[in-house]
């Protein structure tokens, strides 16, 4: 895995947010010609201030939001040592084709209190190495490291299934957060769009020409469009620290970097289904997990036939004693014994246990097949399904862009005729209403048929970039 470190965190490239320098200097060289000395440093100090504070919030891309994420998962932090326990049984199994040596060494005491002998008490010693091998097994040393190196293998696709995981995850909740900025900045706009018809409802009223109950309903319609806010903002804090919980990082502030999103990139040609199905079962973790399932099946069953096989083992042995009352160094020496052997153990009736296991062997092939199946066919559905989403959200995105088009010209005209007094409150508000659902459906069909596009490279093996 490149982008995962197990020993410690990348940093990242910090960027800010980004202050019109201009502006400040204009803020306050006004201030200064207006106010005399002793009110200049306040404004100063305050701007200073704000500055500071707001060069302080960072603007995350999802690139950054990824890597960060995949750092600080603890679940991929676990996969990782899964990982480096397996190679640790890899070593094991390669280990059991060398001898097994050891050494061993004792001391005894006797004592016979009824003895005519001048010392009651003896003493003795035996000191000894062995080692043992096995020569022949029916493969199992071979199939064991087999196997554990598929499971190495298999430790490692886990791991990077749940990278992939975490980074489409990653991706469709920052793409929500970007959806709900937009959403934001719409809701503003509306509620000062209906703000301006308030004030011209006003003027109206002084004029003449608007009732009193009209220009409460304006005011109550900016009303509801300053709670729509509120709303739109809660619902914004809530799915950034959705974002910020799947990136651990909930202590920290953050803000989003927004992208540029042109058109060419929503209606881009999407690939072939086949296309991508077929680059996905070359690059998908979880196909090739069931592949090395039967690979397992398939060494499990070699192993309950060879239950039937002969074992042959190779023993050797070297070692010596003493006892009290003779010469030490003679006495090792005179002791010192040395034994080779060879074991060979045939299996005649074991009970039914290996064709018993022989078959149940087979039934656990048979069962790894059919996942695998499965698996194949479970990838075939998510891709059909990710394709039409994705044809789905574009061709949603073109008719909402034309409706959009639409109801913000009749809007604007309906607007000009309100301020002439060519249209009353309630035509007025339904070519408004219309206007914010286009508004918000184009926003979404925007969102979605990116998040699918981008979902469906991302299973041809495309980082997604948003």
């Amino acid at each position: 895995m490149s982008k995962f470190t197990k020993n410690g965190k990348k940093n990242l490239k910090k960027s800010y947010l980004y202050i019109d320098i201009r502006k400040i200097l204009s803020v306050l060289t006004y201030n200064i010609a207006q106010m005399s000395k002793r009110q200049v440093l306040l404004p100063i100090l305050l701007t200073l201030f704000l500055w500071n504070g707001a060069s302080a919030q960072k603007l995350w891309t999802l690139r950054e939001c990824t890597d960060y994420a995949v750092e600080h998962n603890h679940e991929l932090e676990a996969s990782q040592l899964n990982v480096e326990n397996a190679k640790i049984d890899v070593l094991t199994a390669k280990a059991a084709r060398y001898p097994d040596v050891s050494a061993s060494m004792g001391q005894s005491v006797s004592n016979n209190w009824f003895s005519s002998a001048s010392s009651k008490s003896r003493y003795g010693g035996n000191y000894g190495v062995s080692a043992g091998m096995t020569l022949y097994n029916g493969g199992s040393i071979r199939r064991n490291i087999e196997k554990s190196e598929n499971s190495l293998k298999l430790q490692n696709l886990s791991l990077e299934k749940n990278i992939l995981d975490l980074k489409l995850r990653i991706a469709q909740l920052y793409i929500q957060v970007l959806y709900d900025m937009e959403t934001i900045k719409m809701k503003e706009e509306n509620a000062a769009a209906s703000k301006a018809i308030w004030d011209r409802g006003i003027e109206f009223l002084k004029a003449g020409s608007m009732s009193k109950a009209d220009v409460a309903k304006l005011e109550s319609q900016n009303a509801s469009d300053l709670y729509q806010i509120t709303n739109a903002r809660s619902q914004y804090d809530n799915d950034l620290l959705s974002l910020k919980t799947a990136m651990r990082m909930q202590r920290d502030a953050m803000g989003l970097a927004v992208p540029e999103i042109s058109e060419d990139r929503i209606l881009e040609i999407l690939p072939s289904r086949d296309e991508v199905f077929n680059r996905a079962m070359e690059l998908r973790p979880e196909i090739e997990m069931s592949n090395i399932g039967i690979q397992n099946s398939e060494l499990n069953l070699q192993g309950a036939k060879m239950g039937y096989a002969p074992r042959l083992s190779l023993s050797a042995s070297s070692g010596t004693n003493n006892s009290s009352g003779g010469n030490f160094g003679k006495q090792l020496k005179n002791n010192w014994s040395n034994s080779l052997g060879l074991n060979l153990s045939i299996p005649i009736y074991s009970q039914r246990q290996n064709k018993s296991a022989v078959e149940k062997a087979r039934n656990d092939l048979e069962q790894s097949k059919l996942e695998a199946e499965e698996a194949e066919d479970n990838l075939y559905t998510t891709i059909e399904n990710v394709y039409l989403n994705a044809r789905n959200s574009q061709q949603q995105y073109i008719s909402a862009k034309k409706a959009y088009e639409s109801a913000r010209l009749s809007y604007e005209l309906a607007v000009e005729q309100f301020k002439l007094g060519m249209k009353n409150i309630a035509e007025m508000e339904q070519e408004r209403s219309t206007y914010m659902s286009a508004e918000l459906s184009l926003a979404q069909s925007k969102y979605m048929a990116l998040y699918n596009l981008q979902v469906l490279k991302f299973y041809t093996g495309i980082e997604i970039n948003i």
